[in-house]
């Protein structure tokens, strides 16, 4: 089944959100929204007409919303705020296929510029006649950079939590998904605490849809904290971990003024921005480092190739 690309997506959650924000029934915003691949904006239609909630319908493969995307539209359902959160997923969306243009086009310089030094550096090779050399010289550099390449694209499809767990662990990268796990944690915290979840179940609900090792921890601490009948901040202590500094305070102000869902909704906003600012530094920074260690080769190179052009010029003056 054909899925749909983030800019596709975003678009059709921004229509619908226009739709359900206007008043309109959430089977007549889809039919006004733009139509999804094989017919299954009428496979929608049908089934919100058959009284099917928004969390169930978005369980169709063609939209492949990720485990976080799903619990923040389950969560904003709950408290009446499905459109809202439609946005945000839409601006997340555009912001990720933003970032996976400008790494794509990053890369696809130093990596052709490669291609073209192992080519070069083994023309020789072919001069003399040997192609065989040549293909073997050539291949020692384009190989393995393609088997890089196919290694780590399989590593994402087929072991996402692998993945992840080295990307918590990268200069850069690490930071932006603490930054997201954690914009993640208020917006579906701050929308089931709005929609009357108890403390215990709004934590759960989204330490789980975080998907953060660190959130889970201390989720485990919130709950032993209020069993005991105490404030949830009383479980953040001065070494929070796996959040933004400034999160315990956020939720103490919170709990102390009783609009606790409005900070969260507030740092759920920032905590997403930042994570944009670091996913964007990430795609700047290290194809750059990538284009320098493919500028230390080609040097390597020319200085190889111009020790031995001297040493043969040696030989032939002895």
């Amino acid at each position: 089944m054909a899925r749909l690309s983030d800019k596709q997506l975003a678009d059709w959650l921004e229509q619908v959100a226009d739709g359900v924000d206007s008043g309109m029934e959430a089977s007549n915003a889809v039919a006004l929204a733009k139509p999804l691949p094989n017919d299954r904006s009428e496979g929608l239609i049908g089934s919100f007409r058959e009284g099917a909630s928004w969390a169930t319908v978005f369980m169709d493969p063609v939209f492949s919303l990720s485990q976080a995307e799903h619990a923040i539209l389950a969560a904003s359902e709950r408290s009446a705020r499905i459109p809202q959160a439609m946005r945000k997923i839409a601006e997340s969306r555009r912001e990720a296929q933003k970032v996976k243009r400008r790494i794509t086009l990053a890369l696809a310089y130093p990596i052709l510029l490669l291609h073209f030094a192992a080519l070069v550096f083994s023309i020789t090779y072919l001069v003399s006649g040997d192609v065989t050399a040549f293909l073997v010289s050539a291949g020692m550099v384009i190989v393995p950079l393609w088997m890089f390449v196919f290694f780590v694209w399989s590593l994402a499809v087929y072991l996402p939590s692998v993945c992840l767990s080295i990307a918590r662990r990268v200069p850069v990268i690490a930071s932006y998904r603490m930054y997201w796990e954690s914009g993640v944690l208020c917006d579906v915290l701050g929308s089931c605490l709005s929609a009357g979840l108890g403390v215990e179940d709004a934590w759960r609900t989204a330490a789980m849809a975080s998907g953060s090792p660190k959130h889970n921890r201390l989720c485990d601490q919130v709950l032993e904290m209020v069993a005991q009948g105490r404030k949830a901040s009383e479980a953040m202590d001065s070494k929070l971990r796996g959040v933004p500094s400034g999160f315990r305070e956020m939720y103490r102000s919170g709990e102390e003024s009783g609009k606790l869902d409005q900070n969260l909704e507030a740092a759920g906003s920032r905590y997403r921005k930042d994570a944009s600012n670091r996913l964007l530094l990430a795609s700047v920074l290290y194809p750059k480092i990538v284009l320098i260690g493919i500028f230390g080769y080609i040097a390597y190179k020319i200085v190889v190739l111009v020790s031995d052009y001297y040493e043969q010029l040696m030989e032939i003056g002895a």
